[in-house]
């Protein structure tokens, strides 16, 4: 019975299905029949013409530029653009000078300098007068150190004054007190050979003085004793302190370097000088 039914449901299912379809299409060709479809497309505002996509490209745009807007330079700036103009003092001219400012290895580094010319110089048709004023600073500095190593200064020249301007320069020291000056390195004594001599001198000296005990009574019988006794503790001193003096030299200080205001010095400059 079940079996009956469910046949004639899909047999029923698929007439309604067939019947629909020939409603559907039944009405559509009535409608294209009874209907112009051109002039229902008009009434409704719809174009039958087919939509023709447009070719015309849209105008570029122009850029437009702000005259407020600052803009970047690529030229670069200060010094480096600087016309070197005016007269030249060239590189290598030397002044003799004194200082006005002491200067010694306890000074800091950045510390100021300053330096009065004691001759006029000329050079390319320009006179540098005596008592231009030069300055300049403390690169490096230190007090005497071990091993016999002296105090150091080294100064560098960074500016002159000439007919009320200040003028950059770069120079160094080449002498100092008369004396030449290497690599702008003006040096205490080194002094570990010194030191190594001093020590030794300390033995010889032992010596003398252990000797010297027999010869102060020398009629005394005991003398024949205490001879070869003074003679070898005086010899022993020697040798121990002639072993160990290079030892105790390393830990002994060079000498110091302090230089008072006065002070005849040398420059020279290491760069051409514009007077502009």
């Amino acid at each position: 019975m079940y079996r009956f039914l469910g046949i004639l449901f899909i047999i029923l299912s698929f007439s309604l299905c067939g019947y629909c379809y020939d409603l559907d299409v039944s009405v559509n060709s009535d409608i294209e029949q009874k209907y112009d479809s051109n002039k229902l497309k008009n009434e409704m505002g719809v174009s039958s013409a087919p939509v023709k996509k447009s070719t015309k490209k849209a105008p570029k745009s122009t850029p437009v530029f702000d005259a407020s807007t600052p803009t970047v330079s690529s030229s670069k700036s200060g010094a480096s653009n600087a016309v070197k103009s005016g007269p030249k003092i060239p590189s290598g001219t030397k002044f003799a000078v004194k200082s006005m400012t002491s200067v010694s290895g306890w000074s800091g580094v950045n510390s100021q300098l300053s330096f009065t010319s004691t001759a006029p110089v000329s050079k390319n048709g320009v006179t540098i007068p005596s008592g231009t004023v030069f300055k300049g600073v403390v690169s490096d500095s230190h007090a005497g150190q071990i091993t016999g190593n002296g105090g150091l200064i080294e100064i560098n020249l960074t500016s002159m004054v000439y007919n009320g301007k200040n003028i950059q320069i770069e120079g160094v020291i080449t002498k100092a007190n008369s004396k030449n000056v290497f690599l702008n390195n003006i040096k205490g004594k080194r002094q570990y050979i010194a030191n190594v001599g001093n020590q030794l001198k300390k033995g010889v000296n032992i010596y003398n003085k252990v000797q010297s005990i027999s010869s102060v009574i020398p009629n005394n019988p005991l003398n024949k004793v205490l001879s070869p006794v003074t003679a070898v503790v005086g010899a022993a001193g020697t040798l121990t302190n002639t072993v160990i003096s290079p030892v105790v030299a390393v830990f002994k200080k060079g000498q110091n370097i302090s230089l008072p205001a006065g002070t005849v010095f040398e420059i020279k400059l290491t760069k051409d000088v514009y007077l502009n």
